[in-house]
């Protein structure tokens, strides 16, 4: 089951719904990021799984991991514990063994995750 979560979460299948990056949203580097982002709870709404992925997750550096649950097209419900590493200023996961990698992008209580292409993968608002 964790793996369907994996590759569900992190496939670069394009999706038929998906959000542009603001114009307002700052390119984060790594220490931005885990200063923003470090064990907080966020909602994501992840675009290019080839499916509707919801989730609440905790990026925690010290465990060096992404945890928490998500909803896949609405109805099944995932647990979600995938390793958290970098790659100069992208935040990676995993797909199936190989690293996923995105540029991270910063806008108020907002961050979107940035495929190479330009692509946004996700977006993640921390939870009040």
């Amino acid at each position: 089951m964790l793996s369907l979560v994996v590759a569900a979460t992190f496939s670069l299948a394009m999706s038929a719904w998906a959000e542009d990056l603001p114009s307002s949203a700052k390119k984060a580097s790594m220490e931005e990021f885990k200063t923003f982002a470090n064990g907080k709870k966020v909602n994501v709404i992840i675009y290019d799984a080839g499916a509707a992925i919801t989730a609440t997750l905790v990026w925690n550096w010290k465990k060096k991991q992404i945890i928490g649950e998500a909803l896949v097209n609405n109805k099944t419900k995932i647990k979600v514990k995938v390793p958290l590493t970098f790659d100069g200023d992208k935040a990676c996961s995993q797909d199936q063994g190989k690293p996923v990698c995105h540029l991270i992008y910063i806008d108020n209580d907002k961050f979107y995750e940035v495929r190479d292409d330009g692509k946004v993968h996700a977006t993640s608002t921390l939870v009040q």
